[in-house]
């Protein structure tokens, strides 16, 4: 008996081995598909096609973009870009099949830009493809462009192979030197899920530098609702970074003397962390922010001798204040365009879940009159490999 049940054993491992050897259920040759690595929407100029999308594919294979040189000869490129309009995201993506004969491959994609005239109508109902089909990653960026998203994808880079990566590694260099968030799939969509938080999401423009298309990042764009409804410009940004706990590597320029201002220094952003936290007392309701900034000394523009505790002590202190008009600027701006830019309202609900109930009916006009106290406390620990500077006549 003991011998069959052996026997038993031995044939389902081995039926099991076999199941693990078949091949993988659903999969596509490379030679099959066109990596996508950008994603452009437009509105549409025709009302039967709302839509008209743009995907960047790259050569990976071998394919060919035929626009002509100045000598009329056929070049190469990195990428290949091809334009269709659709009722929807899916219909668009359906039509590109009679102009590639590969498979559309959203796996690799870097960006996905939407333009300023599809965004000021609204958004919000294109992202369902996105969240839903399963090729897209949730980390892929969300841009706002100035001119229509296809002319970005135009832009052909120096230094990467497609425009598309271009830009997504234009963005992940943003997220070191803070300058405008970098916003991705998962982050736009809980915002936009969110009953009162604002989404928002980098703008993209290009300019001409010696006759040659450079791609950069310019403002923030605020949307409510799922419409762009403005834009915040550097200092705003700045300002909602520091709040959000998104600055990493700022600089923070401060003048070392009130009565000249070419006196700067620049402080660059080792650490930082901040909260948002709200209070309800009496019935109301207030918002209290906390800073915490350390840096080092950067570059100092003076002769001043900065290398002593008592000048640290007053730098730290014009520093508070640079960060907290910045600051204000951003809430100034937010209450302006009437979006919770900063999340106030769900800080509220997570706090408070009891209360909230009373205070969503009418969180538009609470968020406008929201006393919002800001505190920061700023310190500079290191003043690099000098300690005076070469200006100085006490050297």
């Amino acid at each position: 008996m003991k011998k069959y049940i052996n026997l038993a054993i031995k044939i389902v491992v081995c039926i099991l081995v076999a199941l693990n050897l078949t091949s993988c259920f659903g999969s596509h040759e490379l030679n099959k598909l066109a990596i996508v690595v950008g994603v452009g929407l437009d509105k549409g100029k025709q009302d039967d096609y709302p839509i008209e999308m743009t995907v960047q594919v790259a050569n990976a294979s071998g394919i060919k973009d035929m626009s002509k040189s100045k000598d009329n000869e056929s070049r190469n490129t990195g990428y290949l870009n091809l334009r269709e309009k659709g009722k929807s995201i899916s219909d668009a993506t359906k039509a590109f099949n009679r102009k590639l004969n590969r498979h559309l491959f959203f796996s690799h994609n870097q960006v996905v830009i939407f333009g300023k005239d599809m965004a000021g109508e609204g958004i919000e109902k294109y992202m369902d493809f996105f969240l839903r089909y399963r090729e897209t990653r949730i980390l892929t960026w969300i841009l706002i462009s100035k001119q229509p998203a296809s002319e970005i994808l135009n832009a052909k880079p120096e230094l990467e192979a497609t425009p598309g990566r271009n830009i997504g590694e234009l963005i992940k260099n943003q997220q070191e030197v803070s300058q405008v968030p970098a916003v991705n799939l998962k982050d736009f969509s809980s915002k936009l899920i969110s009953k009162t938080t604002s989404p928002i999401a980098p703008i993209v423009e290009i300019s001409n530098d010696n006759n040659k298309k450079i791609v950069y990042l310019s403002k923030t764009a605020v949307f409510k609702k799922g419409k762009m409804v403005g834009s915040l410009n550097e200092k705003e940004s700045r300002g909602l970074l520091w709040c959000t706990n998104k600055m990493k590597d700022g600089i923070v320029s401060v003048d070392t003397s009130n009565k000249d201002s070419n006196s700067k220094v620049s402080i660059a952003t080792t650490h930082t962390s901040s909260k948002i936290i709200p209070q309800i007392k009496d019935g109301k309701v207030s918002i209290q922010i906390k800073i915490k900034q350390e840096g080092d000394l950067q570059e100092q523009l003076s002769s001043e001798d900065l290398s002593n505790s008592k000048s640290f002590s007053i730098l730290e202190k014009r520093e508070e204040d640079t960060i907290k008009k910045e600051i204000m600027l951003a809430l100034k701006k937010s209450k302006k365009l009437n979006a919770d830019i900063f999340g106030f309202g769900d800080a509220i609900y997570q706090h408070y879940p009891k209360q909230w109930s009373k205070i969503e009916k009418n969180w538009e006009e609470t968020f406008q009159n929201i006393p919002v106290n800001i505190n920061v406390n700023a310190k500079i620990r290191r003043t690099g490999r000098i300690t005076k500077s070469i200006m100085s006549r006490d050297n």
